[in-house]
C-alpha cells in the first residue's frame, strides 16, 4: 500500500484514493465515483454497494473529511484574499488625487484652491465587488408567469358553473 497523493495520515491504494477524489469532485455521488476509480462493476446495483461499503471505512471517511477540511481552507483563503484585494482598490480610489493642467501646473478652481478628484467609478465598483463577497446582494430572480393559461382555466370553470345554474 502506497501513501496517497493527497497528504492524507492515511495509507490508501491507488483504488481507494482516486474513490475519495471522485467522490470529492462529483458532490458526493459514491456510486459514480467507486466506478470512475478503476474499480470492476458488473451492474450499477454492486458498485453502489461496494460503495457504501467504502463509505464504511473509516480510513476513506477520514481521508474524506480531511480533503474536505482542506477544500474549505483554501476556499476560504481566496475569498479572504479577493476581499482584502476589493478593499485596497476601494481605498486606493478613494484617496484624492490632484488634478493637473496640460502644461503640467496644478488646476485651481475660481477661489485658488487645488483641485482634487478621486476614482468615484472605480471605488464604487470594489464596494459592489466587498458587498458581493460578503453576500450582501441578492441574485436577481425573473418569475414569469403567462396569464392567459388562467384566463383560460377561470373560462371554463365560469362556464361549467353556468352550465350547473341552469
Amino acid at each position: 500500500m502506497s501513501s496517497t497523493k493527497f497528504g492524507t495520515i492515511e495509507r490508501l491504494t491507488p483504488k481507494q484514493a482516486a474513490f475519495v477524489s471522485e467522490y470529492l469532485k462529483n458532490g458526493g455521488n459514491a456510486t459514480e465515483a467507486y466506478k470512475k476509480a478503476g474499480y470492476n462493476v458488473t451492474t450499477d446495483n454492486s458498485a453502489a454497494v461496494n460503495a457504501a461499503r467504502l463509505l464504511r471505512t473509516s480510513k476513506i471517511t477520514r481521508a474524506i473529511a480531511k480533503r474536505q477540511a482542506e477544500r474549505n481552507e483554501r476556499m476560504q483563503l481566496e475569498e479572504d484574499f479577493e476581499l482584502k484585494k476589493a478593499i485596497d482598490i476601494l481605498e486606493k480610489c478613494s484617496e484624492p488625487q490632484q488634478v493637473y493642467n496640460f502644461d503640467g501646473k496644478p488646476k485651481k478652481d475660481k477661489a485658488g484652491h487645488a483641485v482634487f478628484m478621486f476614482d468615484s467609478k472605480g471605488a464604487n465598483q470594489a464596494l459592489t465587488t466587498i458587498c458581493r463577497l460578503r453576500g450582501k446582494f441578492r441574485d436577481k430572480l425573473e418569475v414569469t408567469q403567462d396569464v392567459s393559461d388562467r384566463a383560460n382555466r377561470l373560462a371554463q370553470i365560469l362556464a361549467a358553473v353556468e352550465k350547473d345554474e341552469k
